[in-house]
């Protein structure tokens, strides 16, 4: 079973995970990390670091930071190299909660790190909707 990461900002990894929760119930094998003011930067690094390898069971890891080029992404971008010999780890940026219960969800299922990640990927895209365009769908 792959890891979870989930690094963003201040506590929207820990509200995004209480979200979850509430949808699919209680999960295990994740890890959340919130960059605040005044965090050390450096410090931060090594505990995304530190995070992946836990988290890393054999079947790598998804790491969903919030924006993308912005620190929690540069810094989990910059494990990389240190990491890539004996950890896989798949960053994508953006994360929003239909990302997240895809995630867990392609989990479930048993699916791998490469499915898992394109999964999310879609369910990130497809989870924007508009009212009026989707209502507009569904009387055409």
């Amino acid at each position: 079973m792959a890891g979870i990461l989930v690094v963003t900002h201040g506590e929207m990894a820990n509200g995004m995970m209480d979200s979850l929760s509430l949808i699919m119930g209680e999960q295990s094998d994740y890890l959340t990390l919130g960059l605040k003011h005044g965090d050390d930067i450096s410090e931060f690094n090594e505990k995304i670091q530190a995070s992946i390898v836990e988290l890393d069971k054999g079947k790598g890891v998804l790491v969903l930071v919030d924006l993308l080029s912005a620190s929690p992404y540069n810094q989990a971008a910059m494990c990389f190299n240190k990491l890539k010999e004996q950890h896989d780890y798949r960053l994508i940026a953006g994360t929003n909660l239909p990302m997240l219960i895809e995630a867990f969800n392609q989990r479930m299922i048993g699916a791998d790190l490469t499915t898992m990640y394109q999964a999310v990927m879609t369910a990130g895209k497809e989870g924007i909707k508009e009212f009026l365009e989707e209502m507009n769908k569904m009387n055409a």
